[in-house]
């Protein structure tokens, strides 16, 4: 086991501490141990093959939280739903990865000619309310956004109701309408996460829920850990057994593991 700073090959600005290979778990919950389908798994990746390099470059990562927590049936494009083909619509391109999560929104308000929105920005670690149903309002949002690259930390308080992050967040892909083999290890993933972070008294301090389509299902499951200071961890290949150690070095810790990262 080796520690090494290294820079991303991403237009992501921070310097990440690498540990070569996940530690193995300390006590099963449960669910430590449970795996996917014999003929699921022969379709995934696992280690020690690489994956290394299969995030594309990244500018920022925004998503919705739609509060939307059936994720078996968010439908294959997340566009269907019109907040986020209008997402889309402003926001694709220019290194913007858009997604949808299942995290309850922070600032909900619906009137008749109002329907308060929140997004969550990386690395800004910011979250952001607008109207979603005012157009303008998201095109100003990225307006915004596509005239500062990664380096340059943007504060959008002056602009719109805006708010630092302060809590981990883990974020799982579960998109099973857009494969099948997301949804099963999204799920025991998941349930791994409430045992050990239960386990560790750290429910209160991190906020887990599930995202959208990040891409390379072949690498499931796949996985984002989120820090306040911006910081953003891809995985890929994860299984139930690697949480524990994800958990010490990447959320306790700020050390990234090698042989699951996708950076």
């Amino acid at each position: 086991m080796f520690n090494i700073s290294h820079k991303l090959t991403s237009k992501l600005p921070f310097k990440i501490r690498y540990i070569q290979q996940c530690p193995p778990p300390k006590y099963d919950t449960g669910c430590t141990y449970c795996n996917p389908p014999s003929e699921m798994e022969e379709n995934l990746k696992s280690p020690p093959e690489s994956i290394r390099n299969t995030i594309p470059p990244l500018n920022r990562l925004i998503f919705h939280r739609s509060g939307n927590k059936d994720h078996d049936n968010w439908p294959k494009k997340v566009e269907v739903f019109d907040i986020m083909r209008n997402i889309s619509k402003f926001g694709r391109g220019n290194g913007n990865m858009i997604c949808m999560s299942s995290l309850s929104p922070i600032n909900e308000m619906t009137t008749n000619d109002q329907q308060n929105v929140d997004f969550a920005i990386y690395p800004d670690a910011q979250t952001i309310s607008i109207n979603g149903n005012d157009s303008t309002e998201l095109e100003k949002l990225f307006k915004i956004i596509n005239s500062n690259d990664s380096n340059n930390s943007i504060s959008l308080s002056k602009h719109f109701r805006a708010s630092k992050i302060d809590k981990t967040i883990v974020l799982i892909c579960g998109h099973t309408q857009r494969d099948i083999r997301c949804g099963v290890l999204g799920k025991i993933i998941h349930k791994e996460f409430e045992e050990v972070l239960k386990r560790e008294n750290l429910e209160n301090d991190v906020e887990l829920g599930y995202i959208s389509h990040v891409g390379g299902h072949v690498y499931a499951g796949n996985l984002v850990i989120l820090k306040p200071n911006g910081k953003m961890f891809w995985y890929g290949m994860v299984r139930p057994h690697h949480v524990q150690g994800l958990v010490d070095q990447s959320i306790k810790s700020s050390d990234l593991i090698e042989e699951l990262s996708r950076q």
